[in-house]
């Protein structure tokens, strides 16, 4: 299964599924910082760039060039395996410089029990007691096996951490209403400052959902654009709150926040890092991993991020997908409501409008179920699935394959 990309993920109200993967980011515009939104870098695969001193940088050199930084936003395209290396090895090379390093996390909110991630690095629990109780598959659509050396790093080095998001429903509310629709107790589990009217960002996020103008992206109406714009600068604003907060309560002078979180919430610094501006004085540093086909250097932006890291371009998700959506409220939680062209479930038969009753003879009860159900399964495994459409109990098979 297949949550909506990063920035389309504003729109709550669509059920989770999407091609993130065949759609190229937009890393060449002419966007944030003025000292390098004119200037273009071919990127390399294995390159790594600090473009403001305008020089490559080895793995090893990373770490002098974040040393000034108290938040470290390290994008991600959700199923690339290669961007979560690159977030490991800039956690890595910031613990071996002696930075006291906390890691956020996009994919939990702030309020999310913190009791299974302090459990886990001491060594009380094990991964999938880790997964159960951190309401891994309920809070994420994502297979853990993306994130799982960012786990054993922190584990390793006892790394707290710490969601820093807002919760999901209030996010779907800001997208249905806008901002100024949100008040009472609703609001107050926000930050206080969200601006929701920077011009830049809102070109980036037209971009990121294919719009030919800037008030009209996607073929949208201007209020629909507007409400989008206002539930993803509402994620924006949250993410920078919770990191600038896990700041101020460490008072040592080597502590970092390290955030993990999708790629349109970095590019250009114009996501989390300017929201935050509002909340912290400390510089806050992007890194962005790109992806590149090895021969063919990327032409990118200078200003996308303050350090760029080329990474080779993969053709499909390491882990499986089943290519299904839920509805994700009412009295049946198992209805589903889109099946992904091509994919698995839909070579199975699988049908928008069918209900899942069971996987392997399993039986399902919750989406969520489907994706832990999934997450351990590999690319060839046989799937047997039982489901009702109208009056009938069918009996699907199939197996899981890339397309």
């Amino acid at each position: 299964m297949r949550r909506l990309p990063v920035l389309l993920s504003a729109v709550l109200a669509v059920a989770p599924a999407s091609a993130w993967g065949q759609t190229r980011e937009p890393f060449n515009l002419e966007l944030g910082d003025a000292a390098r939104r004119t200037k273009t870098i071919e990127l390399a695969v294995d390159q790594i760039h600090d473009t403001h001193k305008g020089v490559d940088i080895s793995t090893d050199e990373v770490a002098a060039a974040l040393a000034d930084a108290a938040i470290v936003l390290v994008g991600e395209s959700h199923t690339s395996i290669e961007s979560h290396r690159v977030q490991a090895q800039v956690i890595a090379a910031l613990q071996r410089a002696g930075r006291k390093v906390t890691i956020g996390l996009e994919m939990f909110p702030s309020e999310a029990p913190t009791a299974p991630f302090d459990r886990w690095l001491r060594g009380g629990i094990d991964e999938a007691t880790l997964l159960r109780e951190s309401g891994w598959y309920d809070y994420w659509g994502y297979p853990w096996g993306y994130y799982r050396d960012v786990f054993l790093l922190a584990k390793q080095y006892r790394m707290p951490i710490r969601g820093v998001n807002a919760p999901r429903a209030i996010v779907s509310m800001v997208g249905r209403r806008g901002l100024a629709g949100i008040g009472g107790m609703e609001r107050g589990q926000l930050p206080p400052t969200i601006d929701t009217t920077n011009e830049e960002h809102k070109k980036l996020f037209v971009a990121y959902v294919g719009g030919g103008s800037e008030t009209h992206g996607a073929g949208m109406p201007a209020d629909v654009l507007q409400r989008m714009v206002d539930a993803q600068s509402t994620w924006d604003a949250t993410m920078g709150f919770h990191a600038a907060e896990l700041i101020k309560d460490n008072p040592d002078p080597k502590a970092v926040v390290v955030v993990l979180v999708g790629s349109g919430h970095v590019a250009y610094n114009l996501g989390i890092a300017r929201q935050a501006k509002a909340y912290t004085d400390k510089r806050v540093a992007t890194v962005m991993p790109i992806a590149t086909t090895p021969g063919k250097p990327e032409t990118i932006r200078a200003s996308v991020g303050d350090i760029v890291w080329g990474v080779p371009t993969e053709s499909y998700p390491l882990f499986p997908t089943f290519g299904l959506s839920f509805r994700s409220s009412g009295e049946q939680p198992t209805s589903v409501l889109m099946v992904a062209p091509g994919s698995t479930a839909a070579a199975m038969g699988i049908k928008a409008g069918d209900i899942l009753l069971s996987l392997d003879d399993q039986p399902i009860k919750r989406d969520v179920e489907v994706r832990a159900f999934i997450d351990r399964k590999q690319w060839g495994d046989a799937i047997t699935a039982k489901v009702t459409r109208g009056t009938e109990t069918l009996t699907l098979t199939g197996r899981l394959r890339r397309q």
